[in-house]
C-alpha cells in the first residue's frame, strides 16, 4: 500500500494537493500553486478531477484584498469521508466522528472498559446511528499488529492477542504514540523530511512513536518504540504493568507522582519550574527518559504531549535545555523538543489522519488513475 507521507517516493500531484488543501482548511488555487511547486495546468487539472469526484468542494470566495473578481477557494467535503474512531486510555474511552476535512465531533466518553469486547459493544451501538461509516479506527496504548488488526499486548489492561473485527467494516488500529507521530508528521513538513523524529506521550504510561526514514518504524514484531518500559531503576520494589520493576513510565505518570486528577496545565500557571521543588524533580526525571532516547536514536525532533501537551512553551524549552545537559553532545546538537501540534484529543485525530493517509488517498489517487 502506497504512502503518501513516504519522504524518499516521489509524491504523488494529488497527495500534495490534497494535503495542501487539508492543512491549509482553505485555500486558492494561486495560493496552491505555491505550496505544491506544481505548475498551474496540472493543479487546475487535479483540482478539477478532485471536484468532479465531490472529494474537494469550491466554497466561497477569498476573504484577500484584490482587484476585480475574488478567486473561489477550495475545501476537503467533509461529508466524502467519515470514521468512527475510538481513542482507549487506560482510565477513558473517547468515541467520535472524524471527517475527510479533519473536523472531529465527539459522542461519547467512558471509562475504558476491563475487557475489550465491552468497546466493541459501545461501538456496535454507534453504527446503528451511522449507518454511512465504513471505516473504524482505534487508538491503542499498546502493541498492534497493524497488518492483521490485531491487539498484541496492553499492559494496562492486561489484553492480549486481541483481533480485531467489526462486521461489514474496514478496520484500523495502531499504537497511540504511532498515530500521534503520524499526525506531526503530516501537519509539519520539517518533521515529515526528518531522518528521526519521535513523539512521546505522557499519558497513564509512557509511549513513543517512531518516525524513521520518512515512515513510522514499528519493529519486525510491532513493539518498537516501548521506551517506557525500558529499566532506570533496578532496585525497585514497585511491578509494572508489563511485568518488570523500574520501568520509566513508574517514575514519569502524572498521576502516580502528583496523585490522581494532577492537572500540571493548572499547576504551572502558579508554579515556577526552577523554583518548584517537586516539579523540578519531576522534570529531571522526564529528561532524563527522554535522554535514553536522544542517545539511542539521535532525532532531530522531539515532541512531547499526552498530558503534557498545551503547556507553556517555557516548559519544553526547559526540558530541551535538560536533555542538552546530559545527552551525548552530538547526539542533541541539532535536537528540538517541541509541544504537539493539538493540545486536546491528539489520539482522536491520530486515528483520523491515519485512516486518512492510509486508505483514503491512496485509493482515491488510484481510482483517479
Amino acid at each position: 500500500m502506497s504512502k503518501i507521507l513516504h519522504s524518499n517516493m516521489k509524491e504523488n500531484n494529488y497527495s500534495l494537493i490534497l494535503r495542501a488543501i487539508f492543512i491549509n482548511k482553505s485555500i486558492e488555487r494561486v495560493n496552491l500553486v505555491k505550496e505544491t511547486l506544481l505548475s498551474p495546468s496540472t493543479v487546475t487539472r487535479c483540482v478539477s478531477k478532485l471536484v468532479k469526484t465531490g472529494i474537494v468542494i469550491e466554497k466561497g470566495t477569498s476573504s484577500e484584498n484584490r482587484v476585480g473578481r475574488k478567486a473561489i477557494t477550495l475545501e476537503m467535503n467533509p461529508e466524502a469521508f467519515k470514521v468512527l474512531l475510538v481513542d482507549i486510555g487506560a482510565s477513558k474511552t473517547n468515541y467520535a466522528i472524524g471527517f475527510l476535512n479533519g473536523s472531529l465531533n465527539k459522542i461519547k466518553a467512558i471509562e475504558t472498559p476491563k475487557k475489550f469486547e465491552e468497546v466493541l459493544e459501545n461501538v456496535y451501538e454507534l453504527l446503528k446511528d451511522y449507518k454511512d461509516i465504513e471505516f473504524v479506527s482505534f487508538s491503542i496504548p499498546g502493541m498492534v499488529d497493524v497488518d492483521n488488526n490485531e491487539i498484541l499486548f496492553v499492559p494496562s489492561r492486561g489484553w492480549r492477542n486481541i483481533k480485531i473485527n467489526v462486521p461489514g467494516k474496514r478496520i484500523f488500529a495502531d499504537n497511540e504514540a504511532n498515530l500521534a507521530m503520524i499526525t506531526e508528521a503530516f501537519q509539519n513538513e520539517n518533521i515529515r523530511n526528518s531522518k528521526c523524529s519521535v513523539f512521546v506521550t505522557v499519558r497513564e504510561g509512557f509511549g513513543t512513536g517512531l518516525w524513521i526514514n520518512g515512515e513510522i518504524f514499528r519493529g519486525p514484531s510491532f513493539s518498537a518504540g516501548e521506551f517506557g518500559h525500558t529499566i532506570i531503576d533496578i532496585k525497585s520494589n514497585e511491578i509494572c504493568h508489563c511485568g518488570n520493576r523500574g520501568c520509566v513510565e513508574q517514575y514519569t505518570s502524572l498521576s502516580k507522582y502528583f496523585g490522581k486528577n494532577f492537572e500540571l496545565k493548572k499547576y504551572l500557571k502558579g508554579s515556577s519550574i526552577k523554583k518548584d521543588s517537586k516539579l523540578k524533580e519531576y522534570t529531571e526525571i522526564l529528561s532524563k527518559a527522554l535522554v535514553n532516547i536522544v542517545n539511542s536514536l539521535n532525532p532531530e525532533y522531539i515532541i512531547v504531549g499526552g498530558e503534557l501537551s498545551g503547556l507553556p512553551r517555557t516548559f519544553y524549552e526547559e526540558i530541551e535545555d535538560l536533555v542538552k545537559k546530559s545527552s551525548l553532545e552530538h547526539a542533541s546538537k541539532i535536537l528540538k523538543i517541541l509541544p504537539p501540534t493539538f493540545t486536546n484529543d491528539t489520539y482522536l485525530y491520530g486515528a483520523l489522519y491515519a485512516t486518512i493517509e492510509n486508505f483514503f488517498i491512496p485509493e482515491i489517487i488510484e481510482s483517479i488513475k
